[in-house]
Protein backbone atom coordinates (compact mmCIF):
# COMPACT_ATOMS: atom_id res chain seq x y z
CA UNK A 1 0.00 0.00 0.00
CA UNK A 2 2.76 2.66 0.95
CA UNK A 3 4.73 1.68 -2.14
CA UNK A 4 1.39 2.24 -4.24
CA UNK A 5 1.20 6.00 -2.53
CA UNK A 6 4.59 6.23 -3.71
CA UNK A 7 4.58 5.49 -6.73
CA UNK A 8 1.18 7.78 -7.16
CA UNK A 9 3.33 10.64 -6.19
CA UNK A 10 5.98 10.09 -8.63
CA UNK A 11 3.70 10.14 -11.43
CA UNK A 12 1.71 13.34 -9.71
CA UNK A 13 4.94 15.55 -10.10
CA UNK A 14 5.95 14.02 -13.49
CA UNK A 15 3.04 15.33 -14.66
CA UNK A 16 3.61 18.86 -13.02
CA UNK A 17 6.70 19.28 -14.13
CA UNK A 18 5.42 18.37 -18.19
CA UNK A 19 2.40 20.73 -17.46
CA UNK A 20 5.32 23.62 -16.70
CA UNK A 21 7.73 22.61 -19.25
CA UNK A 22 4.41 22.55 -21.84
CA UNK A 23 3.58 25.68 -20.83
CA UNK A 24 7.11 27.65 -21.04
CA UNK A 25 8.05 26.28 -24.37
CA UNK A 26 4.44 27.71 -25.54
CA UNK A 27 5.18 31.24 -23.75
CA UNK A 28 8.66 31.57 -25.64
CA UNK A 29 7.11 30.00 -29.03
CA UNK A 30 5.04 32.99 -28.60
CA UNK A 31 7.39 35.23 -27.98
CA UNK A 32 9.85 34.41 -30.99
CA UNK A 33 6.52 34.80 -33.19
CA UNK A 34 5.88 38.51 -32.20
CA UNK A 35 10.02 38.86 -32.59
CA UNK A 36 9.57 37.90 -36.14
CA UNK A 37 6.58 40.06 -36.87
CA UNK A 38 8.31 43.23 -35.28
CA UNK A 39 11.14 42.07 -37.49
CA UNK A 40 9.32 41.89 -40.88
CA UNK A 41 7.55 45.19 -40.49
CA UNK A 42 10.72 46.80 -39.93
CA UNK A 43 12.10 45.41 -43.01
CA UNK A 44 9.00 45.93 -44.99
CA UNK A 45 8.98 50.15 -43.63
CA UNK A 46 12.89 50.30 -44.93
CA UNK A 47 11.69 48.81 -48.48
CA UNK A 48 9.10 51.69 -48.85
CA UNK A 49 11.53 54.33 -48.43
CA UNK A 50 13.79 53.39 -50.71
CA UNK A 51 11.07 53.41 -53.54
CA UNK A 52 9.94 57.34 -52.69
CA UNK A 53 11.95 59.36 -54.85
CA UNK A 54 14.18 62.23 -53.92
CA UNK A 55 12.73 65.53 -54.40
CA UNK A 56 15.09 68.22 -56.01
CA UNK A 57 15.88 71.24 -54.12
CA UNK A 58 13.39 74.36 -54.86
CA UNK A 59 15.18 77.24 -56.17
CA UNK A 60 15.55 80.28 -53.51
CA UNK A 61 12.94 83.19 -54.18
CA UNK A 62 14.09 86.69 -53.42
CA UNK A 63 10.50 88.21 -52.20
CA UNK A 64 10.51 92.35 -52.82
CA UNK A 65 8.63 93.68 -50.31
CA UNK A 66 5.66 95.77 -51.06
CA UNK A 67 4.58 98.90 -49.81
CA UNK A 68 3.21 99.58 -46.68
CA UNK A 69 -0.49 101.42 -46.82
CA UNK A 70 -1.19 104.26 -44.83
CA UNK A 71 -3.73 102.50 -42.27
CA UNK A 72 -7.49 104.45 -42.71
CA UNK A 73 -8.58 106.05 -39.18
CA UNK A 74 -11.42 103.83 -38.12
CA UNK A 75 -14.58 106.46 -36.96
CA UNK A 76 -14.71 106.44 -32.95
CA UNK A 77 -17.57 104.99 -31.48
CA UNK A 78 -20.03 107.38 -29.21
CA UNK A 79 -20.50 105.38 -26.68
CA UNK A 80 -24.32 105.23 -25.36
CA UNK A 81 -25.16 106.14 -22.19
CA UNK A 82 -26.16 103.59 -20.28
CA UNK A 83 -29.92 104.00 -19.13
CA UNK A 84 -31.14 104.13 -15.00
CA UNK A 85 -32.88 101.64 -13.90
CA UNK A 86 -36.07 103.45 -12.20
CA UNK A 87 -37.72 101.93 -9.12
CA UNK A 88 -41.29 100.99 -9.21
CA UNK A 89 -42.62 102.40 -5.69
CA UNK A 90 -43.50 99.85 -3.18
CA UNK A 91 -47.15 101.25 -3.31
CA UNK A 92 -49.36 104.24 -3.90
CA UNK A 93 -49.31 106.03 -0.36
CA UNK A 94 -52.81 107.89 -2.43
CA UNK A 95 -54.86 104.61 -1.44
CA UNK A 96 -53.84 104.22 2.14
CA UNK A 97 -55.01 107.83 3.40
CA UNK A 98 -58.37 108.20 5.76
CA UNK A 99 -59.71 105.81 8.41
CA UNK A 100 -59.44 102.42 8.72
CA UNK A 101 -60.85 100.03 10.93
CA UNK A 102 -60.63 96.78 12.78
CA UNK A 103 -62.73 93.67 11.75
CA UNK A 104 -63.84 94.21 15.36
CA UNK A 105 -65.10 97.70 15.04
CA UNK A 106 -62.99 98.47 18.24
CA UNK A 107 -59.53 99.93 16.94
CA UNK A 108 -59.70 102.82 13.78
CA UNK A 109 -56.50 104.17 12.49
CA UNK A 110 -56.72 107.73 10.31
CA UNK A 111 -53.79 108.10 8.32
CA UNK A 112 -53.21 111.54 7.82
CA UNK A 113 -49.56 111.53 6.24
CA UNK A 114 -48.19 108.70 4.20
CA UNK A 115 -45.15 109.01 1.54
CA UNK A 116 -42.15 106.10 0.78
CA UNK A 117 -40.60 107.12 3.62
CA UNK A 118 -42.86 107.90 6.58
CA UNK A 119 -46.22 107.31 8.01
CA UNK A 120 -47.91 109.43 10.52
CA UNK A 121 -51.49 108.39 11.74
CA UNK A 122 -53.83 108.57 14.57
CA UNK A 123 -54.95 105.62 16.71
CA UNK A 124 -57.58 104.69 18.88
CA UNK A 125 -59.03 101.70 21.05
CA UNK A 126 -61.88 101.26 22.66
CA UNK A 127 -63.68 98.88 24.96
CA UNK A 128 -66.92 96.91 23.74
CA UNK A 129 -68.96 99.21 25.07
CA UNK A 130 -67.30 102.40 23.65
CA UNK A 131 -66.72 103.68 27.19
CA UNK A 132 -63.25 103.88 27.40
CA UNK A 133 -60.66 105.13 24.51
CA UNK A 134 -57.15 104.49 23.78
CA UNK A 135 -55.79 107.17 21.76
CA UNK A 136 -51.92 107.62 20.90
CA UNK A 137 -50.50 109.79 17.49
CA UNK A 138 -47.91 107.67 15.67
CA UNK A 139 -45.26 108.26 13.27
CA UNK A 140 -42.88 106.09 12.38
CA UNK A 141 -40.21 105.00 9.35
CA UNK A 142 -41.19 103.22 6.13
CA UNK A 143 -39.05 100.45 4.55
CA UNK A 144 -40.50 99.25 1.43
CA UNK A 145 -44.05 98.60 1.89
CA UNK A 146 -43.74 98.28 5.77
CA UNK A 147 -43.53 100.09 8.74
CA UNK A 148 -42.37 99.02 12.34
CA UNK A 149 -42.89 101.40 15.39
CA UNK A 150 -43.24 101.81 19.15
CA UNK A 151 -45.71 104.03 21.20
CA UNK A 152 -47.38 105.29 24.59
CA UNK A 153 -50.96 105.63 24.49
CA UNK A 154 -53.13 108.15 26.32
CA UNK A 155 -53.51 105.82 29.54
CA UNK A 156 -49.67 105.16 29.66
CA UNK A 157 -49.47 102.07 28.01
CA UNK A 158 -46.63 100.86 26.00
CA UNK A 159 -47.69 99.13 22.66
CA UNK A 160 -45.23 97.81 19.51
CA UNK A 161 -46.32 97.16 15.85
CA UNK A 162 -46.01 97.08 12.61
CA UNK A 163 -48.15 98.29 8.82
CA UNK A 164 -47.95 96.66 5.83
CA UNK A 165 -48.66 98.43 2.52
CA UNK A 166 -50.09 95.49 -0.08
CA UNK A 167 -51.76 96.56 -3.05
CA UNK A 168 -53.89 98.76 -1.62
CA UNK A 169 -54.73 96.21 1.05
CA UNK A 170 -53.64 97.49 4.76
CA UNK A 171 -52.24 94.92 7.45
CA UNK A 172 -51.77 95.83 11.30
CA UNK A 173 -50.50 93.90 14.20
CA UNK A 174 -50.19 96.42 17.46
CA UNK A 175 -49.53 94.76 20.62
CA UNK A 176 -49.32 95.79 24.20
CA UNK A 177 -45.62 95.70 25.68
CA UNK A 178 -46.85 97.13 28.79
CA UNK A 179 -50.38 97.71 29.84
CA UNK A 180 -50.93 100.59 32.88
CA UNK A 181 -52.11 99.87 35.87
CA UNK A 182 -55.24 99.70 36.44
CA UNK A 183 -56.59 100.21 32.88
CA UNK A 184 -58.43 97.60 30.85
CA UNK A 185 -58.12 98.78 27.51
CA UNK A 186 -54.91 99.00 25.53
CA UNK A 187 -54.05 98.32 22.15
CA UNK A 188 -55.06 95.52 20.34
CA UNK A 189 -54.74 94.45 16.96
CA UNK A 190 -54.02 91.54 14.37
CA UNK A 191 -56.30 91.96 11.56
CA UNK A 192 -56.88 93.20 7.55
CA UNK A 193 -58.31 96.24 8.36
CA UNK A 194 -61.63 97.85 6.69
CA UNK A 195 -62.13 100.88 5.18
CA UNK A 196 -65.72 100.78 6.36
CA UNK A 197 -66.79 100.45 10.14
CA UNK A 198 -68.59 97.38 10.97
CA UNK A 199 -71.49 98.23 12.87
CA UNK A 200 -71.18 96.87 16.71
CA UNK A 201 -73.74 94.88 19.06
CA UNK A 202 -74.52 98.08 21.03
CA UNK A 203 -74.86 100.29 18.76
CA UNK A 204 -78.22 98.34 17.79
CA UNK A 205 -79.78 99.28 20.75
CA UNK A 206 -79.35 103.19 20.54
CA UNK A 207 -82.62 104.62 18.75
CA UNK A 208 -82.70 106.05 15.46
CA UNK A 209 -82.43 110.17 16.50
CA UNK A 210 -85.05 111.97 16.02
CA UNK A 211 -85.04 115.63 15.73
CA UNK A 212 -85.91 117.39 18.79
CA UNK A 213 -85.36 120.34 20.26
CA UNK A 214 -82.70 120.56 23.61
CA UNK A 215 -84.89 120.01 26.74
CA UNK A 216 -84.26 122.46 29.46
CA UNK A 217 -83.33 120.96 32.44
CA UNK A 218 -85.38 121.67 35.64
CA UNK A 219 -84.56 123.76 38.45
CA UNK A 220 -85.22 122.40 41.63
CA UNK A 221 -84.02 125.36 43.66
CA UNK A 222 -86.21 128.26 42.02
CA UNK A 223 -84.63 130.80 44.12
CA UNK A 224 -81.33 129.91 42.34
CA UNK A 225 -82.05 129.73 38.78
CA UNK A 226 -78.49 129.17 37.64
CA UNK A 227 -77.31 126.40 39.78
CA UNK A 228 -74.49 125.72 37.20
CA UNK A 229 -73.26 129.36 36.71
CA UNK A 230 -73.33 129.50 32.98
CA UNK A 231 -74.52 132.56 33.07
CA UNK A 232 -71.29 133.85 34.63
CA UNK A 233 -70.74 134.55 38.30
CA UNK A 234 -68.48 134.33 40.98
CA UNK A 235 -66.54 131.28 39.51
CA UNK A 236 -66.02 133.18 36.24
CA UNK A 237 -67.82 130.72 33.69
CA UNK A 238 -69.17 132.24 30.63
CA UNK A 239 -72.70 131.00 28.89
CA UNK A 240 -71.69 128.32 26.40
CA UNK A 241 -68.83 126.93 28.21
CA UNK A 242 -70.09 124.04 28.97
CA UNK A 243 -71.91 121.31 26.77
CA UNK A 244 -73.91 119.33 29.51
CA UNK A 245 -73.29 121.64 32.61
CA UNK A 246 -75.99 119.06 34.46
CA UNK A 247 -74.62 115.91 33.18
CA UNK A 248 -73.37 115.23 36.81
CA UNK A 249 -76.61 115.46 38.32
CA UNK A 250 -79.26 113.98 35.32
CA UNK A 251 -79.46 111.56 32.61
CA UNK A 252 -78.81 113.09 29.50
CA UNK A 253 -81.32 111.69 26.52
CA UNK A 254 -80.80 110.32 22.97
CA UNK A 255 -82.54 113.70 21.58
CA UNK A 256 -80.27 116.07 22.55
CA UNK A 257 -77.63 114.18 22.09
CA UNK A 258 -78.47 113.56 18.65
CA UNK A 259 -77.40 117.43 17.59
CA UNK A 260 -74.10 116.76 18.06
CA UNK A 261 -71.07 115.91 16.06
CA UNK A 262 -68.75 113.04 16.83
CA UNK A 263 -66.55 115.62 17.32
CA UNK A 264 -68.36 117.49 19.65
CA UNK A 265 -69.51 114.62 21.82
CA UNK A 266 -65.53 113.76 22.05
CA UNK A 267 -65.45 117.17 24.01
CA UNK A 268 -68.56 116.53 26.06
CA UNK A 269 -67.60 113.60 26.84
CA UNK A 270 -64.11 114.51 28.27
CA UNK A 271 -65.60 117.67 29.36
CA UNK A 272 -66.92 115.16 32.72
CA UNK A 273 -63.56 113.77 33.56
CA UNK A 274 -62.51 117.47 32.58
CA UNK A 275 -64.25 118.88 35.65
CA UNK A 276 -62.35 116.55 37.86
CA UNK A 277 -59.12 117.87 37.11
CA UNK A 278 -58.01 114.89 34.93
CA UNK A 279 -55.41 116.21 32.47
CA UNK A 280 -55.19 115.24 28.04
CA UNK A 281 -52.72 114.05 26.03
CA UNK A 282 -54.44 114.41 22.90
CA UNK A 283 -53.32 118.02 21.62
CA UNK A 284 -56.67 119.32 20.06
CA UNK A 285 -58.58 118.04 23.42
CA UNK A 286 -55.77 120.03 25.85
CA UNK A 287 -56.48 122.91 24.16
CA UNK A 288 -59.92 122.62 23.60
CA UNK A 289 -60.03 122.40 27.76
CA UNK A 290 -57.10 124.62 28.86
CA UNK A 291 -59.05 127.39 27.53
CA UNK A 292 -61.80 127.51 29.55
CA UNK A 293 -61.76 129.44 32.91
CA UNK A 294 -63.44 126.68 34.72
CA UNK A 295 -60.93 124.48 33.68
CA UNK A 296 -57.77 123.04 35.91
CA UNK A 297 -55.88 119.94 35.34
CA UNK A 298 -53.69 119.03 38.01
CA UNK A 299 -54.44 114.79 37.98
CA UNK A 300 -51.70 113.11 35.28
CA UNK A 301 -54.27 110.58 32.91
CA UNK A 302 -52.44 107.77 34.53
CA UNK A 303 -53.20 108.45 37.89
CA UNK A 304 -56.88 109.37 37.07
CA UNK A 305 -57.71 107.04 35.10
CA UNK A 306 -56.40 103.98 37.72
CA UNK A 307 -58.94 105.47 40.45
CA UNK A 308 -62.05 106.92 38.01
CA UNK A 309 -64.40 104.16 38.72
CA UNK A 310 -64.38 106.24 42.42
CA UNK A 311 -64.00 109.57 41.18
CA UNK A 312 -67.72 109.17 39.22
CA UNK A 313 -71.49 109.06 40.05
CA UNK A 314 -73.97 107.35 38.81
CA UNK A 315 -75.17 109.96 36.32
CA UNK A 316 -71.60 111.04 35.19
CA UNK A 317 -70.79 106.70 34.46
CA UNK A 318 -73.93 106.72 32.52
CA UNK A 319 -74.09 109.50 30.47
CA UNK A 320 -69.99 108.62 29.65
CA UNK A 321 -71.42 105.45 28.23
CA UNK A 322 -74.23 107.52 26.76
CA UNK A 323 -72.30 110.08 24.69
CA UNK A 324 -69.47 107.21 23.61
CA UNK A 325 -72.18 105.49 21.61
CA UNK A 326 -73.38 108.40 20.06
CA UNK A 327 -70.04 109.56 19.07
CA UNK A 328 -69.48 106.09 17.83
CA UNK A 329 -72.55 106.24 15.78
CA UNK A 330 -71.80 109.51 14.36
CA UNK A 331 -68.37 109.22 13.24
CA UNK A 332 -69.57 105.78 11.56
CA UNK A 333 -71.96 107.81 9.78
CA UNK A 334 -69.04 110.54 8.90
CA UNK A 335 -70.81 113.48 10.73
Amino acid sequence: MRRNKDILKIVLITLIAIFLMVGIAAVLLAGHRRSLQKEQKKQEALAALEKVPTAAPSPVVTITPAATATPTPKPKATPTPTPVPTLKPAFNPDEYMDVWYSPDGLASMDIYDLNQNSVSFFFTQTNKKGSRVSEADVTAEVAGNAAQFTFTDSFGSTASGRLIFDNGSLSAKISTISQAEGISVCPNVNAVMLRERPEMEWELEIPEPTEAPTPVPENPDPENPDPDNTQGGQNGTLAGDYFFPESDSRYLTDEELSSYSSSDLELAKNEIYARHGRKFVTERIADYFNSKSWYQGTIDPESFDAQQESVFNEYEIANIDKIAQWEQKKRSEGN
